[in-house]
């Protein structure tokens, strides 16, 4: 990783780093443009719509507060507009669940883990997910922000993105990570998510001055703020555009604290604003984190080498039965894993994992020292750990250039990555997952009756053994191929079990069959990322 040092004055900074960042920004400013592109041109054009409102409002409109942005952007060499709108982008995503939920790359889920090490310091992990492999896993960065009016900061980040706004700790003993919550709140008056950390950055050195600082300043959409202090105070704090809901926690001496991507508000039905599978998604990797963490707290050393290896180290759930795969959970360490790291801003170090995504622990594990003053960077080696095996990285890491695959419609690039997935994951449960989208992606590029049959005798031997959101889907496939070939119908509504599932159902009950197998193939979306499938007429 990359190791930056910032002094001074702010503005000329940024410009300082958009000098140096105007290459390799390039890549990731692509990557993250490709998350709101779309195959459908009428999402798209809802998407430049959004956009623009925002971009108008809540930015171009404010440009005094954005002056640091504007010196990165001319560092750059690009327009202020279109720095603008490369860090919108997140937020786009964020508020789309009004829109579209789902049809936008970018519903992944973030972890954080607060606990005491042996010493009582107060230690952050965090887990970043996000859809940018080989972007932003290449040009990740630290850097150490000693700006004027401001404590030193160490923020971990990628090059294209000047803030530190993402995951961060302080020399005054806070740590941050950013998690994003997807709801339908959409405030054009709101501030950028990544400034506002900024400020706050700038005004708040513990738990009360933070929550005013929140409670008098407005976000564009939904985001959570996982922080924890020196005296080991913690804060969840969910930020809605014109309202926050904080929880108020304390770090515990022994035990783990872990957040996904759960509203902090549990009054709030927030299945009602994501995809079909998205909740279940969150529910599973907090299983296993949970698994993981009893395992954890079991144990006698509690330290940040412990912690890190295992949050990036995949629980076991291999495969006891050729086939069966109905009891398998995402971990709360994903394909889509870009980052890991865990922070101890009172002993001033840091731990992450190195090399590219997705981010698990293979004897790659580098530490930060002296955080706030001279960086020094080294690897750490543990012989006597167990790391993940080479065949488990491949065959994870397969999966999301598949994903990559359905995102641009290439049939190749989908078929090579997930047969390739399903030879490496042999012996583990994820080869199921690979196996059913590779089943979708026969449905969406094949036409041939006698393909079409073999299909539904393998969707049918699949059903039983899937995560409940997978096997209904599993079930409405069943039901299409049964359909499209005209063979005895055998699919029972009363066996889906999730409302929004139930209603694709009776919806493409009055699409023509004729027009069937076209139809519903052009509405599919794959997320192999989170474990669903969106279909266009739902969202």
């Amino acid at each position: 990783m990359d190791l930056l040092t910032l002094i001074g004055d702010a503005e000329e900074n940024f410009y300082q780093l958009g000098l140096l960042d105007r290459e390799r920004a390039k890549e990731v400013h692509r990557d993250v443009k490709l998350m709101l592109r779309t195959r459908w041109k009428p999402v798209n054009q809802a998407i430049e719509e959004v956009a623009k409102i925002v971009l108008k409002n809540s930015i171009l409109k404010k440009t005094d507060q954005y002056r640091h942005l504007k010196s990165y952007s001319e560092g750059l060499g690009i327009k202020f507009e279109e720095a603008v709108y490369v860090m919108l982008i997140p937020e786009i995503v964020s508020c789309m669940s009004k829109w579209a939920p789902g049809l936008i790359k970018g519903n992944l889920g973030c972890s954080s883990f607060f606990m005491r090490n042996e010493q009582s310091e107060v230690v952050h992990g965090r887990i970043l997910d996000f859809p940018l492999q080989g972007s932003y896993d290449t040009y990740e960065r630290a850097i150490l922000y000693d700006l004027k009016g401001m404590p030193k900061m160490l923020s971990f980040g990628a090059s294209g993105i000047p803030y530190p706004s993402i995951t961060l700790m302080t020399e005054d003993g806070i740590t941050l990570s950013l998690h994003q919550k997807f709801t339908n709140v959409f405030n054009k008056d709101g501030s950028s998510i990544f400034e506002l950390i900024f400020d706050l950055i700038k005004n708040a050195n513990d738990r009360k001055s933070t929550l005013e600082y929140l409670r008098s300043h407005e976000s564009i959409t939904t985001w959570c703020l996982y922080m924890s202090f020196k005296n080991g105070d913690a804060l969840a704090v969910d930020l809605m555009g014109k309202e926050i809901y904080a929880n108020e926690l304390t770090v515990p001496d022994d035990g783990v604290l872990y957040f996904c991507n759960h509203l902090e508000n549990k009054a709030i039905k927030q299945e009602d604003m994501l995809p079909t599978g998205f909740h279940q998604y969150n529910l599973m990797r907090e299983e296993i984190a949970q698994k993981k963490i009893n395992h954890f707290v079991k144990n006698k050393q509690k330290s940040e080498l412990e912690l890190i290896r295992m949050m990036a180290t995949p629980y076991n759930q291999k495969i006891k039965k050729t086939g069966h795969y109905e009891n398998y959970l995402m971990d709360n360490i994903t394909p889509s894993s870009l980052t890991v790291m865990t922070m101890n801003p009172t002993s001033g170090t840091a731990l992450y994992i190195d090399g590219p995504a997705p981010k698990l622990y293979r004897d790659n594990l580098i530490s930060i020292t002296d955080c706030f003053n001279n960086l020094l960077q080294k690897e750490v080696k543990n012989k006597k750990h167990k790391v993940v095996s080479e065949d488990y990285y491949q065959g994870t890491a397969s999966l999301m250039k598949a994903q990559k695959g359905f995102d641009l419609n290439d049939a190749q690039i989908v078929y090579h990555n997930l047969q390739f997935a399903i030879d490496h994951l042999e012996h583990y449960a994820e080869k199921g997952v690979a196996e059913f989208y590779f089943l979708i992606a026969q449905y969406m590029f094949e036409t041939h009756p006698k393909v079409l049959m073999t299909l539904l005798h393998d969707f049918k031997k699949m059903e039983g053994h899937l995560p409940q959101t997978l096997n209904d889907h599993c079930l409405l496939f069943i039901g299409r191929l049964e359909r499209i070939l005209k063979v005895a119908k055998t699919l029972e509504e009363d066996k889906i079990i999730h409302p929004k599932l139930r209603a694709v159902y009776n919806f493409e009950l009055k699409i023509p069959r004729l027009i069937f197998h076209p139809t519903t193939k052009g509405m599919i979306v794959p997320r192999l990322d989170i474990l669903d499938v969106i279909y266009l007429y739902t969202s």
